[in-house]
């Protein structure tokens, strides 16, 4: 009969519900980070990671959803014509079947200029 697996105070440990489908996705904003300051030079490459399939979109300053680029692991989303000022991203992960959102990133805050 196999051991249970104990702890290190002696009680065994307790096995975790599985995940709810909805906390299995992530999406997340690489670069820039939160807080980052850019120095606008006419175009801006923001880096999506997220190790789901679907498609990633993404937010600028509570705007629509515009698609993403995928190329070398990763989802890019080409920022042009960036205005000065302060700006605030937001990724989100999307089944490309039921057109259902699986996931929003965190806001990430980043400073042009």
């Amino acid at each position: 009969m196999p051991k249970k697996k104990q702890t290190q105070a002696g009680k065994p440990s307790v096995r975790r519900r599985p995940a709810t489908p909805a906390s299995r996705y992530a999406v997340t904003i690489d670069h820039p980070v939160d807080g980052e300051r850019i120095v606008y030079t006419g175009h801006y490459a923001v880096r999506i990671g997220t190790p789901n399939e679907g498609v990633v979109q993404l937010s600028l300053d509570g705007g629509e959803y515009r698609s993403c680029r995928f190329g070398g692991g990763y989802w890019w989303y080409d920022w042009h014509g960036i205005p000065a000022g302060q700006h605030t991203l937001v990724a989100r992960l999307v089944d490309p079947l039921s057109n259902r959102v699986l996931r929003k990133s965190s806001p990430v805050t980043v400073t042009v200029g």
